[in-house]
């Protein structure tokens, strides 16, 4: 008889070796391990993590029928994508903020997965399930797009089960962490286990939010883009009328959005679409206008170094 694999949470780490991000990340995949599910940490500090050069390369070997691979060859960032994004697992993020928004680490790891994507479509159907740990050492008003930017690399391919934003955290042993917010990792991991094991489609979210959270990512960050009472999730695009109840501020979010927020195949579906028409008419119509215009700036400018 074949042996039952065991279902395995990858969780990434952001932050530094061993600081806080990484405990509550492990305290999470303990709270997990404790209901039968195994884990494994990527910490991306340890690692080679290059920026994007914005060369286009991935959607250019695209445009010309090819398979979509990122130009940078020499760091661990395609290993990272494959292991977060492809790979049959559950997933939480855990990275610093150390200036109102999710770590350079982070970002760049981010912003580098669309090769992986353009390879692999059907990451977007969000079979599988994930978690945010946000961590600041401040005030609220000081990590407000934590969770925000981590749900830009989350809600590509996993169901959101819970997120938590932990402030005031200091060094391991300078401002020691609240015994809560050790406990709320460790629920945030059995969530993401319990969710797991059960059928997708039945999968809810189960963490703190408020009453004009959106119904997709679950942060309260809104985007007005024109006049109230009309407003937007930054992240998955999900509009929403605003209005006052009486008591307190919430939104009526649209239905028929929530079912095919930015992220959805359909969305992401379309704009690929669009980004591979462009590049395709930049091969055959556009290439020699654009060669001819760059020269002007080409050969301006007063570039210094250090």
């Amino acid at each position: 008889m074949a042996e039952t694999k065991k279902k395995k949470i990858i969780g990434l780490s952001c932050g530094r070796v061993n600081g806080n991000s990484e405990i509550l990340l492990k305290e999470a995949c303990m709270g997990a391990e404790e209901l039968g599910v195994e884990s494994e940490i990527i910490r991306a500090m340890e690692l080679r993590v290059k920026p994007c050069k914005g060369c286009e390369a991935c959607a250019m070997a695209m445009a010309r029928g090819k398979e979509a691979r990122c130009a940078i060859k020499d760091d661990d960032v395609p290993w990272i994508l494959e292991k977060t994004l492809v790979e049959d697992c559950g997933l939480i993020v855990s990275a610093p903020v150390y200036h109102l928004r999710s770590n350079g680490y982070f970002e760049i790891i981010g912003e580098r997965m669309l090769p992986t994507m353009f390879r692999h479509p059907e990451i977007l159907k969000k079979t599988r399930v994930g978690a945010i740990i946000s961590v600041g050492g401040g005030e609220p008003e000081w990590t407000p797009l934590g969770l925000t930017t981590i749900n830009i690399f989350v809600q590509h391919t996993r169901i959101l089960v819970d997120e938590m934003q932990v402030n005031f955290v200091g060094r391991p042993g300078a401002i020691l962490m609240k015994e809560e917010d050790i406990q709320r990792a460790r629920e945030l991991g059995q969530n993401v286990a319990r969710a797991m094991m059960m059928p997708i489609e039945e999968v809810k979210f189960v963490g703190d939010e408020t009453d004009v959270a959106c119904p997709v990512c679950h942060c309260n960050v809104l985007k007005v883009p024109e006049k109230l009472p009309d407003v937007y999730c930054p992240v998955c695009w999900v509009q929403g009328t605003i209005y006052y109840d009486g008591t307190k501020m919430k939104v009526k979010w649209n239905e028929e959005n929530i079912k095919v927020p930015r992220f959805s195949p359909k969305f992401v579906g379309k704009h690929l679409d669009l980004v591979i028409e462009l590049h395709k008419k930049f091969f055959t119509e556009d290439q020699d206008k654009v060669k001819e215009l760059r020269k002007k700036y080409i050969s301006y400018g007063k570039i210094i170094k250090p």
